[in-house]
């Protein structure tokens, strides 16, 4: 495994926690190997930071190669405001970067150099029903500080009314979202010109802005804010703790191509109850998608503990997509655990003084290594695998959350943390 020098020991922490090998919280004094490879990841980091780095403005202008430090991000974490950083590619196309500042958490160095070209695009448009528009968009490797939006300038119109964002794999295309499409008039002609802005969760490698007409007319000047197809699967309400159903043998990137979980927090087993708050009835309640599954545990199933098959429902739902309400300032932790209570499904966790955060070890009676060295739960909010403790994390009006269990250390469940 790859040595990452920038914030990984924080998420290595929360994710496998401090615990011994069994994973129970049993209070063995020794750390698991990678847990302790974070914090020494972490002692190396924080030496290396810069001492005297002039604070980032609301709108950057990016250097040559794009990277905005780890150190230069820490000048924003936290900031109630948004920052811009904008650039312009080889062929032209002006981009641009927005990030919130509350939502960054555990600063990390951010590789922002887009490119973008038709070359190579043709094979896509025949795969997307012979789209008119498509356009290659390349993002360099990197563990995103924050969910990100990027807005691209192209330089003609695209007469469209519909844009995916998609990514390609094994000859398929999976979408991750759904641009926002607007037109503006450049240069002493007023020559009308596409901007398309979308939400960025993936990194590393090539992507692509497939557009065309759902209608059969040209669309001018539409705003698409259709959000990104997420599978979200059924709408049923929460079950017991042990579902039941058909196996799936849907892989998990068919099922849900862009979620993927990082960053654990949890409930103690003593009935712990700190971090959550009564809510007054004059506080205006919003919703949110929450869910709670372990299917990759059907494709490890050798790996897992005999002693925790009974926990495992048979299409690995413990809890199905469901609608639930939460107010404002509450942190996915806080929804995690109520909604556990109310489903009947048993969680525990710990509070990690180290790391500001609640750990979740076990949710529905599977805890990390129950299936394997490297398994566990990570959680992602809006398709982003968030590099900081659930805790840590509040929720905004709409937000889908999902609990997920990975088997090999978030790679399975979409997340590119450690690759």
């Amino acid at each position: 495994m790859s040595r990452k020098k920038k914030g990984l020991a924080l998420w290595l922490a929360l994710f496998l926690g401090v615990s011994s090998l069994t994973g129970c919280g049993s209070g063995n004094d020794n750390m698991t190997q990678l847990s302790q490879k974070g914090a020494d990841i972490m002692s190396s980091s924080d030496e290396e930071q810069d001492t005297d780095v002039e604070p980032l403005k609301t709108k950057t202008q990016l250097p040559e190669d794009g990277i905005i430090t780890q150190a230069q991000m820490e000048t924003i974490a936290g900031k109630d405001e948004k920052f811009y950083f904008v650039g312009k590619t080889d062929s032209g196309i002006g981009y641009k970067w927005t990030y919130n500042g509350s939502q960054i958490q555990n600063p990390v160095e951010q590789k922002l150099l887009v490119q973008c070209t038709e070359d190579g695009t043709e094979e896509i448009k025949k795969a997307a029903n012979n789209a008119p528009y498509a356009l290659k968009v390349t993002l360099e490797k990197m563990n995103l500080a924050a969910p990100a939006k990027l807005t691209l300038n192209l330089k003609e119109e695209w007469n469209a009314d519909k844009v995916l964002y998609c990514l390609e794999e094994n000859g398929k295309i999976y979408q991750l979202d759904t641009a926002k499409i607007s037109t503006r008039e450049s240069g002493k002609k007023k020559v009308k010109r596409t901007t398309l802005t979308f939400n960025v969760t993936k990194t590393g490698g090539d992507f692509y802005l497939i557009g065309g007409s759902t209608t059969g007319e040209a669309a001018d000047d539409q705003a698409d804010d259709e959000t990104k197809d997420n599978a979200k699967g059924e709408d049923t309400q929460s079950k017991d703790n042990k579902s039941t159903g058909s196996s799936s043998d849907q892989s998990d990137t068919d099922r849900n191509p862009t979620s993927g979980q990082d960053g654990s927090s949890a409930d103690n087993s003593s009935g712990d109850t700190s971090g959550s708050g009564d809510s007054s009835d004059e506080d205006t309640a919003m919703t949110c998608t929450f869910s709670i599954e372990c299917s990759t545990i059907l494709n490890n199933w050798n790996d897992l503990k005999e002693s925790k098959a009974e926990f495992v429902p048979a299409d690995g739902w413990i809890l199905y997509p469901s609608e639930v309400e939460f107010y404002e300032g509450e942190t996915v932790f806080d929804v995690l655990k109520r909604v556990c209570n109310e489903a009947g499904i048993q969680m525990e966790s710990e509070w990690t003084p180290m790391y500001n955060s609640y750990y979740v070890s076990g949710i529905n009676n599977l805890y990390e290594f129950d299936c394997g060295k490297d398994s566990g739960w990570m959680y992602c909010v809006n398709g982003w695998y968030p590099n900081y403790g659930c805790s840590k994390y509040t929720l905004e009006d709409g937000d889908t959350v999902e609990w997920r269990y990975t088997c090999n250390l978030g790679r399975d469940v979409g997340d590119q943390y450690y690759d």
